[in-house]
């Protein structure tokens, strides 16, 4: 029995100090209370001391860091190599102006051409006839440049362009476009 009274003693002890701790630790607590451990010692002036020194620490803290500079040149920023953080990976798309880019297919861009058939010639084998962004139509053949890539294959129902792309993220710097006469939603 009174093992078990010493147990109970001991645990209601353990319970007593977590609490006397947490009150002791707590911002709302009342500076002239005492919190006691099961022993019967006192703790309030050694809490509360460290308590009050360790507020001063962080409120110095907090007024040296809301402090401003003095002057606006006491601050500089130096990048050392670094990428501006604020600036795309992929990178800007470059707006160019009608007046900037080429006559004809060589300043357009493969998203602006539109595929309206294919040919086959005796002498050059397959053609494509493609409209461009201005209403016009043209004639493409297998090597030809375009503003973002060039025309790598022609097929009796297609076009293949190799685009050049501009995102560091990725391994390839091509990628193919494909250009279908019967675009894949209406094959069903």
């Amino acid at each position: 029995m009174t093992m078990r009274a010493s147990r109970i003693g001991l645990s209601l002890a353990i319970v007593v100090t977590a609490i006397a701790t947490v009150f002791a630790q707590t911002p709302g607590a009342k500076p002239g209370s005492t919190a006691t451990h099961a022993s019967g010692t006192s703790t309030a002036g050694t809490t509360s001391t460290t308590t009050a020194s360790t507020e001063a620490n962080v409120q110095q803290s907090l007024q040296e860091i809301l402090e401003e500079p003095s002057s606006p040149e006491s601050y500089r920023y130096d990048p050392q190599g670094r990428r501006d953080p604020f600036q795309s990976l992929i990178g800007p798309t470059p707006k160019l102006q009608d007046k900037d880019r080429p006559a004809g297919i060589p300043g357009f861009l493969i998203d602006e051409i539109k595929l309206q058939g294919v040919v086959r010639t005796r002498a050059q084998g397959l053609i494509a006839m493609v409209n461009g962004p201005d209403n016009k139509g043209y004639m493409l053949k297998v090597g030809e440049k375009c503003l973002d890539g060039e025309v790598i294959r022609i097929t009796p129902s297609s076009v293949v362009f190799r685009q050049e792309v501009n995102d560091p993220t990725r391994i390839e710097r091509f990628r193919e476009v494909v250009k279908e006469l019967v675009p894949e939603a209406t094959k069903k």
